[in-house]
Order: C-alpha cells, then structure tokens, then sequence
C-alpha cells in the first residue's frame, strides 16, 4: 500500500485536531486509553524528549542573557589568608629581617567597574537577546516537528481503518456471494469451479483486510512510541467523520501564499534572528581593537603575632667618647647620656586589623597593540558565520518556496485525481451491481465476476487514497496561509 506525504498528514491532521477535540468529552480522553488527536498532540508536546530538549537550550540561551547583562556590574571580590612562619622570614609589619615562628593573617576586599570594553558588553548583551528570540523559536519549531510525527502516525491508523471497513465490506460481499453460488452448485445449476473460485477470492480478501489490520496495529504502536506511554493496553484513538472534500476549491497563488508563509513559520523567524545576532557576533569582535578602561578600589590590613606595643622605660647614665680635646689624643672628650630600654607588651589582634588598614583605588588602561592577530582572525570568523547565517536563512527561504510551489502543483493534480477516482467508484460500482445480477442468473462465470469485483475494489482504494490525498494538499496550503483548518 502506498503511504501517504507527511506534508500531506500535517495539513489534514491541523483540521482533524479540532473536530476531534470535541468528540472526545463524550468519547473518552487519553486517560482511558481513547485518544483524540489534539490530545494526543499536547501530551507529546509536553513530554518529547526532543522538545524538552529544545526547552533546555532556551534555558541555556537565558542564562547566557543574564550573563551578558550582569557582566557590567561591578565585581567585589574579598580574600583572607593565614600563614606560619618558622625560621628566618620578612615581617610585613616592620619589614624587618627576623629569625622567630610567626603567624600573619591577611583581610582584603577589592572591586573592579568596567568602565569601556570597546563596546562589546552591550553588543553581547544584543547579541544574546535574539539567541533567545531565536531559541525561542526553534521550541515552537522542534514542536511542529513533533506534531507532524505524531499527526502522519495518527492519521496512517485513520488511513488503516478506513481500509478496514472497505475489506471487511468487501469480503462480506464476496461470502454472500458465495453462500449463494454454493446454493446454485448443490442445486445443480451451476459448476464447481464457480464455488472454487469464490473460495479463492474470499481468501483474498481475508487477506486484504489482515494486511490493513497488520497496518493499523503497526501504526498504533508507532504513535504509542511517540507518546512515550508504558501502558499500551486497550489504546485506541478517536475516529472522526472526514467529509467529502470540495470540488471546487479556492486556492491561492503559491507566490501569496508564500509571502504569508514566510512571516509566521518559527523555522524562518529562527533563521532571520540568527542572522542579526551573527551581525552582532561581528561588532563584539571588532571591539577588540579598541582600548580598555576599568576602575578599581580595595581595602585591606593585617595582623602578625610578632607586632607587639613598645613602652620607652629610663635607665642609667652611659658614657661615651665622642673624640680627643688635644691634637696628641691623650685628652677624651666624653659625654654621658641617658640609657632608654622598652617594655614590650601584646599587640591585640583586632587592634592591629584597625590600625592596619590600607586603602587604594585606581584607573587600568589597557591598549592592544599586538596579540597574536587573536582580533584580527575572530573578526575574520566573525564574518564567515554572519555569511553562514544569511545562507542559512536563503535556504530555508527556498525550501519553503519551492515546498510551497510544489504543493500547489500536487493540490491541482490531487483535485483532478480525486474527480477522476470518484467518477471512476461510481462506474465501477454500476458494472458490479451489474455482474452481480449476471452472475445469479447465469450469465457470466465467476472468472469474469472476480475481474469486475477486483476493479471495483481497486477503485474503491484509489478513492480513498485520493480523498486523503486531496484534502491534504488543500489544507497544507491554507496552513502555509496561517488559516483556521477545519473540516
């Protein structure tokens, strides 16, 4: 069986999610295992690997904001520090040479106000902004990403069961049709071989309806993969009524439909936004060549067990010979002065923190004259990823309109395809209504009764398929058209 576009599915599941959003209050919801569409999309949209994903990154993006914006605010950094000296040592305090065990203990506190960074703080600051527009986007993205996933599932178990009941109508009719020949057969009127080949059709359309059963039971699994559910007992989904869609539809030039297009899908806002944020990845770069500016201030003191208070205590008269009064040298010339010792006493810690404090503060200029052409090559980076980003956003652009274009191509020939099946249905039906009323009376053999049946299931599926297919393309443009789809 051939399977459907997921363009296709998008399109039609966006309309079948508000039919069966209402259905399912008196239907059932997900808690009994009876699933609408929208609440199969919402539960994915909630609990997707791959959109939580997408939610961490936006969650990174918003740090890296935050970042950015505090980054401008003065930083206040403070330092404590304890040493043991044994041996000979530098005491701070004096900035004496001493041989002794010490112990110093060290308290600062210093700030730092950038006050030019060549404009790369408030361009970062931009910069980062549109990553988290932009980030903001790829979720809504990532979530239409899902949705078509979970959509093309939902609708291939739709699909599955619209081919079952033709099937099973099917086969019904053939075992009719054979319960009937069987009567013929004992009554003498007609051959076996009439039976054995009613036999042989009614195997094959056993055949066909296990094939569409098989089909729909893979694609239950699938969409239960994609719920991510642990209990798949009893999962069913809720089947709407699709109506027949119109032969006359409205549809818009693709270069209109385009110009909508492109201003509501997040897939093409995200790459615009990435654009304008590699533009401000370029002016951060380039504002390394300017100078930089910061102002700085600090408050600091400390303490040492070998500081002690020194009190001046009088002593005795010492004499001392300053020279000769006589040219001989036999005279001294000798004066006596007072001796002064010092009475040493404790230093108390916290009187030695607030005698000691120090304070500074200063202005840094840092001009770059040569580093390496480190400036020089991120700028050149820097432009290499603003021309990726621009090619970036070009190529979603014409993938979107040529998607468009093509969707277009395929609405007109599904339209045409869809006349032409059902004009098909309705002549295949009158002739095996026909040779049904042939067959009973005689007319023709069950060979040629099996021919005309088989044209007529096989008509019968192209309708479907081109009922499907039809409103697909139809509802696919008028999502590009940001529409209300619904049936």
């Amino acid at each position: 069986m051939k399977k459907l576009p997921k363009k296709l599915l998008l399109a039609l599941g966006l309309s079948l999610a508000g039919a069966t959003g209402a259905m399912a209050q008196q239907q059932g919801s997900g808690n009994d295992n009876v699933w609408s569409l929208e609440e199969a999309i919402n539960y994915a949209i909630q609990n997707n690997l791959q959109v939580k994903q997408s939610q961490l990154n936006l969650g990174l993006a918003e740090a890296d904001l935050k970042q950015s914006r505090f980054s401008r605010l003065p930083s206040i950094n403070g330092s404590a520090s304890q040493n043991h000296n044994f041996g000979t040592y530098i005491d701070q305090t004096t900035y004496e040479l001493r041989s002794e065990q010490n112990r110093t203990n060290n308290f600062g506190l210093s700030t730092s106000v950038p006050l030019f960074m060549g404009l790369q703080q408030i361009n970062r600051i931009k910069q980062n902004e549109l990553e988290v527009q932009a980030s903001e986007k790829d979720v809504l993205s990532r979530q239409n990403d899902i949705i078509v996933q979970i959509i093309t599932t939902y609708l291939n178990v739709l699909f599955a069961e619209e081919l079952i009941k033709t099937s099973d109508l099917q086969r019904n009719t053939t075992r009719q049709q054979l319960d009937r020949t069987r009567i013929l057969f004992k009554a003498g009127s007609v051959a076996e071989n009439a039976v054995l080949d009613l036999e042989s059709q009614l195997a094959s359309d056993e055949l066909n309806l296990i094939t569409a059963q098989n089909q729909r039971d893979v694609s239950r699994v699938n969409l239960i993969n994609l719920l991510n559910l642990e209990q798949t007992d009893n999962f069913q989904i809720v089947i709407p009524e699709i109506p027949e869609p119109d032969q006359a539809p409205v549809i818009e030039n693709p270069a209109q439909i385009y110009d909508v297009a492109v201003q509501t899908l997040p897939s093409i806002q995200s790459a615009d936004l990435r654009v304008l944020s590699a533009a401000k990845s370029l002016d951060v770069a380039r504002g390394a060549y300017y100078p930089r500016l910061n102002f700085g201030a600090g408050i600091n003191t400390f303490y040492s067990s070998a500081r002690a208070f020194q009190f001046p205590e009088s002593g005795a008269l010492e004499e001392r010979a300053l020279g000769f009064t006589d040219s001989e040298g036999t005279n001294p010339f000798v004066i006596y002065t007072p001796t002064t010792t010092f009475r040493k006493e404790d230093y108390p810690f916290f009187d030695q923190l607030k005698d000691g404090i120090g304070k500074q503060l200063g202005f840094t200029l840092q001009v770059p004259v040569f580093n390496g052409l480190q400036a020089r090559i991120n700028v050149q980076r820097a432009k290499i990823s603003q021309q990726n980003a621009q090619l970036n956003a070009d190529i979603a652009r014409n993938s979107l309109r040529q998607t468009i274009q093509q969707a277009y191509v395929d609405a007109l020939a599904a339209q045409r395809k869809y006349i032409a099946a059902k004009e098909q249905v309705r002549a295949a039906e009158k002739n095996f209504r026909n040779a049904e009323l042939r067959l009973n009376s005689g007319v023709i053999n069950t060979v040629d009764f099996n021919i005309i049946a088989n044209t007529y299931r096989s008509a019968q599926s192209s309708l479907i398929q081109a009922k499907y297919e039809y409103t697909f393309k139809l509802k696919l443009l008028d999502f590009y058209q940001g529409k209300d789809i619904s049936l």
